[in-house]
């Protein structure tokens, strides 16, 4: 059974304007977020719905970038400052380097997820229900890599894979327990966003986007990053 598709608007949601940066996007989820934290007596649907439109937002950043988030010295772990709120980590992941660069999809796998007790890997704690470790994750798509160098490819081709990567994405969208998605596809440009329920379900859902581009001749360049909450955001 497919997940259902809802429509939200990020901009409403964390009051600011379309224009935003990263950083005025961030501190206006922060507030909001402060203000409508469960401990605070607010809803935890409403603070879901607050980290999913900052994941929305968050995923503009990927179709901006210029360059591959830095890799950590220590991948495995990047320790965060414990004081600040909604601290990020990132780590590398996937990467077909057997495929040509203009080939690759760029994947952000984006998780909001909660700081339980100031411990960073909550799967280390199996008693912890996954749907509570976790307010959002979703997966970030962009084509082709912002990262990759410039390709003379030409535009239909451009178009042809922009066009085949929207029908991969509608599949994924119907096998993979998607709570909301978007895509688009532009002068031979491809973006998309698609958000699950946990981090398990937005990595299966990543393993089958795998095989799925594999299949056409494609590959992917995947990080995964991560925005901490306190469990108790007061």
């Amino acid at each position: 059974m497919s997940g259902h598709s809802f429509d939200v608007d990020p901009y409403q949601v964390l009051g600011v304007a379309s224009t935003a940066t990263l950083e005025e996007i961030r501190n206006a989820y922060r507030r909001q977020a402060k203000r409508y934290h469960p401990d605070a007596g607010g809803e935890d649907w409403v603070f879901r719905i607050l980290a999913q439109a900052y994941e929305m937002l968050s995923a503009a950043r990927v179709a901006r970038a210029t360059a591959a988030p830095a890799p950590s010295p220590h991948p495995e772990r990047r320790a965060h400052p414990r004081s600040e709120p909604g601290a990020e980590t990132v780590r590398q992941g996937l990467h077909d380097k057997d495929v040509p660069p203009h080939l690759q999809v760029a994947v952000e796998q984006l998780c909001v997820r909660y700081l339980w007790d100031g411990v960073e890997y909550l799967w280390i704690n199996e008693r912890v229900p996954d749907e509570e470790r976790f307010l959002s994750c979703g997966l970030n798509l962009t084509w082709p890599d912002p990262n990759a160098p410039t390709s003379n490819l030409p535009e239909a081709e451009l178009d042809r894979i922009a066009t085949m990567l929207g029908d991969v994405v509608d599949r994924l969208i119907l096998e993979t327990r998607v709570v909301s998605s978007r895509n688009r596809v532009e002068s031979g440009r491809f973006a998309a966003w698609l958000a699950y329920s946990s981090f398990d379900r937005s990595w299966r859902a990543l393993g089958t986007l795998h095989s799925m581009l594999r299949a056409r001749g494609l590959g992917l360049r995947q990080w995964s990053r991560d925005l901490f909450v306190p469990r108790s955001w007061r």
